[in-house]
C-alpha cells in the first residue's frame, strides 16, 4: 500500500525500489531526508523480499507490478514521478516503466508519469537477459539456495562485502536482518528496456564490492549504447549500501540527480 505522502507542490515524487533481500525499511533514512528536502518520497516492499516459504515466491515481474501501480497511482493524482533503484531494483524499476512514462500518458490524456530513472549501483541488463545471467559467477556466495527461495547464510561474509563501509558487528547486524529472497526473480528476464525511453541518471559507488566498479561502467556503457544519450553521473565514496552507510550522501545525489530531471 502507497505510504502517506504530503503534497509537496512541483516537485517529482521520487519512488524507492529496494535492493534484493531488503525489506523497505533500509531506506527509510533516505526517505526522511528527502522529505525534510520538501520531495514527496517513499520506499515499498518488492514482493521477492517480503515472502517466505511456504509462501509462493514472487517473480521480477510482480515486483515491478507492484511498483507500476505503485507510479500510476501517483500519476493521477498529476504528479510527475522518478525511480530510483537500488542493485536487484534495477530490473525491477526498467521493467516497471513500461507504459507509465510521462510521455506515454500524455498521449493517453492523463497528466504525470515516470519522468527519469535515478539507478543507485543497480543492475541493468539488456532485454532477454536476467540478474543471473547477467551476473553469473560474480553472484556472491553467502547466501543459499533452497528452491524457490534464497537466504543470508555467511553472516561474516555478507558484512565484508555487502556494507564494507560499515564497521564489521554493524555490518552483521545488517547481515542478520535481510530478508528471504524469490530464486525465481533473479532468473526472469527484462522485457522493457525502459531506459532507452527516459532520462537517466547514476549514482557511482566507488568502493562497491558487490557491484564494482568495473560492473558499473559497463551498465552505464550499455545504457547508452541502447539509448542513445548520455549517462548523468553521480560518484560517492561508499560501498553497496550507501542507504545504511551514507544516507544523507545518497539523498543529496538523488536530488542533485532529480533537477536534471
Amino acid at each position: 500500500m502507497v505510504q502517506e505522502l504530503a503534497s509537496q507542490g512541483s516537485k517529482p515524487s521520487i519512488v524507492i525500489v529496494p535492493g534484493s533481500f531488503s525489506p523497505a525499511y533500509f531506506y527509510s533514512d533516505i526517505v526522511d531526508k528527502l522529505r525534510r528536502d520538501g520531495f514527496d518520497a517513499i520506499v515499498e516492499e518488492l514482493p521477492s523480499a517480503s515472502r517466505s516459504p511456504p509462501e509462493k515466491a514472487a517473480t521480477m515481474q510482480d515486483d515491478a507490478a507492484v511498483f507500476r501501480d505503485v507510479v500510476e497511482k501517483l500519476a493521477d493524482q498529476g504528479k510527475d514521478v522518478v525511480f530510483v533503484t537500488h542493485s536487484y531494483g534495477g530490473m525491477v524499476g526498467t521493467e516497471a516503466s513500461k507504459g507509465i512514462s510521462k510521455k506515454e500518458r500524455k498521449e493517453a490524456g492523463k497528466e504525470g508519469g515516470l519522468v527519469k530513472l535515478v539507478y543507485l549501483t543497480s543492475v541493468v541488463a539488456t532485454p532477454g537477459k536476467s540478474i543471473g545471467e547477467l551476473m553469473g559467477s560474480s553472484l556472491p556466495t553467502f547466501f543459499e539456495v533452497d528452491g524457490d527461495f534464497m537466504k543470508h547464510v555467511h553472516f561474516d561474509d555478507a558484512a565484508r562485502l555487502t556494507f564494507s563501509d560499515l564497521p564489521h558487528e554493524k555490518g552483521v547486524e545488517l547481515a542478520k536482518k535481510m530478508t528471504y529472497h524469490s530464486t525465481p526473480s533473479f532468473q526472469d528476464k527484462l522485457t522493457y528496456p525502459g531506459y532507452r525511453y527516459l532520462p537517466v541518471s547514476w549514482i557511482f559507488a566507488e568502493d562497491d564490492l558487490i557491484l564494482t566498479p568495473e560492473f558499473q561502467r559497463s551498465c552505464i556503457e550499455m545504457i547508452e549504447k541502447e539509448s542513445g544519450n548520455k549517462v548523468d553521473i553521480h560518484n560517492i565514496k561508499s560501498g553497496h549500501c550507501p542507504n545504511s552507510s551514507a544516507p544523507d550522501v545518497v539523498a543529496a545525489a538523488i536530488i542533485a540527480a532529480v533537477k536534471q530531471a
